[in-house]
């Protein structure tokens, strides 16, 4: 059984990172809305003519068809664009949240939105035998200094399977 979730962009940059973006599939159909998207492929110019891999795996996944569009009918007025789209659209739909950052993670867990930070996955790929314990321990080594203590998951039934 797939579950709907609403894709940010901080839960897509760190799980591409990591190298754990590629197993959402086989428990999400992974929906994203336009302003997620921009801040995942669009670089500045000025700054750098790079494509980030992270970028570059998100258009991939989009061009196979394993990234859908859905558009909130009403964005929040809190946090960044990216994340109040895609909690918008979490919210509207019942979809489970797949983000990253504390501040927006907290509050969607607060307003009742069943969410997945990046180590709270790692585990599930860990429990369903996606991975050894030995990647398990490795991915959460790599994501400690980047991601907050507030996303990992420490309480019951936290996940959605």
């Amino acid at each position: 059984m797939l579950f709907d979730a609403s894709l940010d962009t901080s839960f897509w940059n760190v799980a591409a990172q990591v190298g754990v973006a590629p197993y959402l599939f086989s428990f999400f159909r992974v929906y994203y809305c336009s302003a997620v998207e921009r801040e995942i492929v669009t670089t500045d110019p000025g700054e750098t003519s790079l494509i980030y891999p992270q970028a570059m795996l998100f258009r991939l996944l989009q061009e196979d068809g394993r990234l859908h569009q859905a558009e909130p009918e009403k964005p929040l007025n809190l946090f960044g664009m990216g994340e109040a789209c895609a909690l918008a659209v979490a919210r509207e739909r019942a979809w489970t949240l797949l983000i990253n950052d504390a501040r927006p993670l907290q509050f969607a867990r607060a307003s009742g939105i069943n969410c997945v930070a990046v180590p709270d996955f790692c585990v599930l790929l860990y429990a369903q035998r996606k991975i050894t314990h030995a990647a398990v321990e490795g991915y959460l080594k790599r994501l400690a200094p980047t991601t907050s203590p507030v996303s990992w998951s420490n309480r019951p039934g936290g996940l959605p399977m």
